[in-house]
């Protein structure tokens, strides 16, 4: 099996596997074995289930679903967007900025509604102005504004532009205190 035929068994078998059981009920040994591969290479090739699950493209399970350390939250958000660019699929974060600029429902763009919401959830916000997820919201929507209204990056790989952008991205959520477990 060559490189790219092992690779699209990966990505095959985890979508599927995915698809039918969650990401929480699959291995990186279940992949493995359903691609006919061994787990060490389907690491070599992606990393980790994580990184696999975001390879397979744009999905609709929350970030804070994944079981990733806080860590890891300010990369795997660029890397969505980045992934969705690749995929020419429509961003979240500009249909978010639209939604809020077209809503008829008074206050909504002025305090982000949903979007604060649902951005405080992934990095564990409870301060009462969710500062924090305001400050992760805004470099996302900018980072989606650059990228497909005003075209910067272009020609930046895409390892080169998680490494410039993720660490701001992380810086932000990094201030965030923990949330109590």
């Amino acid at each position: 099996m060559t490189r790219t035929d092992s690779r699209e068994a990966i990505i095959a078998a985890a979508r599927a596997l995915f698809s039918e059981h969650g990401y929480k009920g699959v291995t990186v040994r279940d992949i493995a074995a359903a691609a006919g591969v061994s787990p060490a290479l389907v690491i070599k090739h992606y990393g980790s289930k994580a990184e696999l699950f975001n390879a397979l493209g744009p999905h609709r399970i929350p970030l804070g679903e994944l079981d990733l350390p806080r860590s890891a939250l300010g990369r795997a958000l660029v890397q969505k967007v980045l992934t969705r660019r690749e995929h020419c699929l429509p961003e979240n974060w500009l249909l978010a900025t639209a939604r809020a600029r077209e809503s008829a429902e008074e206050g909504f763009g002025a305090d982000g509604g949903e979007l604060l919401d649902s951005v405080a959830r992934v990095i564990g916000d409870t301060t009462p102005d969710r500062r924090h997820a305001a400050a992760v919201a805004c470099q996302m929507i900018g980072l989606a504004e650059g990228l497909r209204v005003v075209g910067l990056f272009q020609g930046i790989p895409e390892a080169e532009l998680l490494d410039l952008y993720s660490p701001g991205v992380q810086a932000h959520v990094d201030a965030c205190p923990a949330p109590d477990v």
